[in-house]
């Protein structure tokens, strides 16, 4: 007769030792392999701790920034409105993110508005002038929106359009 109990902990046993390849997670619920950014596990639907991990030149002062330095916003961060029904930007309860993207060069600290003024990085007539908002969370109940600083990192800009 065969003892299912000890083959489902074996079997166990082995997930446990399992080397994961590179992109992968383990459940800690259930032990099951997911994809590295999934944010709930696949088989028994629990939502993984998002790690806030420190980023290679991330700015954290960023009153100490002065005209023409140059930065990037990490996607996935800054202000954001929560979602109310499932829609076509995203399920209900999902955070669609509202505010700058993509590359930036200084034009100016404000403090009294807590941000930066800057110009995009983009193609010759592409760019844009942004205020990226570097306060306190704040939440606007009159729009809905919540109000946060994004994260930013410090990159060197060589423009591939010569002046």
């Amino acid at each position: 007769m065969i003892n299912w109990n000890n083959m489902i902990s074996t079997a166990h046993i082995r997930k446990l030792r399992m080397k994961l390849k590179r992109g992968q997670k383990l459940c800690k619920n259930c032990q099951a392999v997911n994809a590295a950014r999934q944010r709930k596990c696949v088989d028994c639907g629990k939502v993984f701790q998002l790690k806030n991990t420190p980023i290679k030149n991330e700015i954290k002062d960023w009153k100490g920034l002065e005209k023409g330095d140059t930065f990037r916003v990490v996607n996935g961060t800054g202000s954001y409105y929560l979602l109310k029904r499932d829609c076509g930007e995203g399920e209900k309860g999902e955070k669609l993110f509202i505010g700058p993207k993509g590359k930036y060069e200084v034009k100016k600290i404000d403090m009294k508005n807590d941000g930066i003024h800057a110009w995009s990085l983009s193609s010759p007539g592409n760019s844009h002038y942004e205020f990226v908002y570097m306060g306190q969370d704040r939440f606007f109940k009159e729009a809905d929106i919540h109000r946060s600083a994004p994260r930013i990192i410090k990159f060197k800009y060589k423009s591939k359009y010569k002046k």
